[in-house]
């Protein structure tokens, strides 16, 4: 599945139920001829269950970058057409690459649910 991925503001905090998240870097690694796309960033809980205030280091993968940033050039956020990766065995393989490259950071790698929900972490939809 092809979606329209918005790119995020590097730097700026974002709210989640629990604390916030940040992207800091926006990376790619090459994987069987293509390049995956990735952002690279942290997060705080701030009010977690069993305690205090503690941060994580996170890497988010849209997927395989097919356009980038094909629209919103110049003062506009970019966003870029990028293939949801829907095979299992390139999934772990990925997921294995980025957890040796950045040891201790949580890796998620979108589905396709991120193209149809609307929540915090939705900078996708279907592309077409």
């Amino acid at each position: 599945m092809i979606i329209k991925y918005t790119h995020p503001e590097l730097g700026e905090d974002v709210a989640g139920r629990a604390g916030f998240y940040t992207p800091v870097e926006e990376l790619t690694i090459a994987y069987n001829g293509r390049e995956v796309l990735y952002v690279m960033g942290t997060g705080r809980l701030e009010r977690p269950c069993c305690g205090g205030a503690c941060g994580f280091g996170y890497v988010q993968v849209p997927g395989f970058l097919v356009h980038k940033h094909k629209w919103g050039r110049g003062s506009a956020t970019p966003v870029s057409e990028v293939e949801i990766i829907e095979n299992k065995e390139d999934r772990d393989r990925i997921r294995q690459a980025l957890m040796q490259r950045h040891q201790g950071a949580q890796v998620e790698i979108w589905d396709t649910h991120y193209a149809q929900d609307s929540g915090p972490l939705a900078g996708a939809e279907p592309a077409g």
